[in-house]
């Protein structure tokens, strides 16, 4: 089978964990790169070995040659460029959310159904080893039923700059400050996404979601939506889930990616797991640890790689593109996130719990 043939677009500061997947993967390579600042499509395509580069996103799905775009531009960009691209007869890999609205997911939903190409709403928290491990040993009953689960988002500082919101000059990365470009708080896609992934993927659906939302200055124009705790219940079981988000500025990571710790634990009727992720390489705890019958055992490599989580993501996408698998995060799944989302904006913005069946 020929190579499947991949055009990016929007190619900033996440696009270098993107395109390591087609890059590390023989089944099929970038060949066109698409962004509004020529110089840096330009740029990129030279990073890559792309034949060609754009400005124009329709211009570069006439591009006769493509199988495949991988959508990783601002959120409000996404419902509309999904359906032109599968409208293109073209399989579509897209960066978390799906939409922003409701209306709009349900739009591209139905002309996902209709076409017969691939939609993968790209997350690859998903594919973080200990995180599928954690899943198998809670399937397996070693902690007993789930009753709760917390995850911790830490946001420190790295050696490269990303997320360092006191410094941000392009007006390119401020996008995600604007409710109208992102489609929330700066960093719910981001952060607030990841642990409802994580946690609608190790215990199930959600019911409500109450949430106390607090404000960090970064500069006199710009305020981080932390520190924030989120409470909610899982749907039919009685399993509760918390999540913090912490703004942590001082702490140094050692890493060239996005600063980002991420603490999950999982308590059951048995006993419990704890995951860990990190984009710092110098981490030293075990990925993975299950406590149970007074004892601790530890699953994983310790230096677990955050970019490999990547690599996995896009190689599950040319998978589902060849027919060798299905994306692992479905069309309903990817719904249930948005609702998830809306309802913790709505949950902030009233002061009160939200219940997901009423809206």
């Amino acid at each position: 089978m020929a190579r499947m043939k991949v055009g990016i677009v929007g190619v900033g500061s996440i696009a270098d964990l993107h395109a390591r997947g087609y890059e590390k993967d023989d089944r099929a390579e970038i060949i066109a790169v698409c962004d509004r600042d020529e110089d840096r499509a330009i740029q990129r395509a030279l990073d890559w070995g792309a034949s060609s580069y754009y400005t124009d996103y329709e211009e570069m799905l006439a591009n006769p040659a493509l199988d495949a775009v991988e959508i990783l531009t601002p959120h409000y960009l996404h419902a509309d460029q999904i359906i032109t691209a599968l409208d293109a007869e073209l399989h579509v890999s897209v960066e978390r959310p799906i939409a922003l609205t409701v209306e709009q997911a349900n739009k591209v939903v139905a002309a996902a159904e209709a076409s017969d190409k691939v939609l993968q709403v790209y997350e690859p928290c998903l594919f973080y080893k200990p995180l599928l491990d954690a899943r198998n040993l809670i399937d397996a009953g070693e902690i007993g039923t789930p009753t709760a689960i917390r995850v911790s988002m830490t946001i420190g500082k790295g050696n490269t700059g990303l997320w360092d919101f006191k410094a941000m000059e392009d007006e390119q990365a401020l996008w995600r400050f604007n409710p109208e470009f992102s489609g929330g708080t700066p960093m719910l896609y981001d952060v607030g996404y990841q642990t409802f992934c994580i946690s609608l993927f190790l215990i199930g659906n959600v019911e409500k979601i109450n949430v106390w939302g607090g404000k960090t200055p970064v500069r006199d124009d710009l305020a981080l939506d932390a520190p924030t705790v989120a409470m909610w219940k899982h749907f039919q079981q009685d399993c509760y889930g918390t999540m913090t988000f912490n703004y942590a500025p001082e702490r140094k990571m050692r890493t060239d990616h996005h600063p980002l710790e991420v603490l999950v634990t999982v308590e059951g009727t048995r006993g419990d797991i704890h995951v860990i992720r990190s984009s710092d390489p110098t981490q030293l705890e075990a990925p993975v640890e299950l406590r149970r019958d007074a004892r601790k055992v530890h699953y994983g490599q310790r230096n677990t790689a955050f970019e490999d989580s990547f690599v996995r993501a896009t190689q599950n996408f040319i998978s589902a593109c060849r027919g060798e698998d299905e994306p692992l995060l479905g069309l309903g799944e990817a719904r249930q996130l948005l609702l998830l989302t809306l309802a913790y904006l709505e949950s902030s913005k009233q002061g009160r719990a939200v219940n997901l069946q009423q809206g």
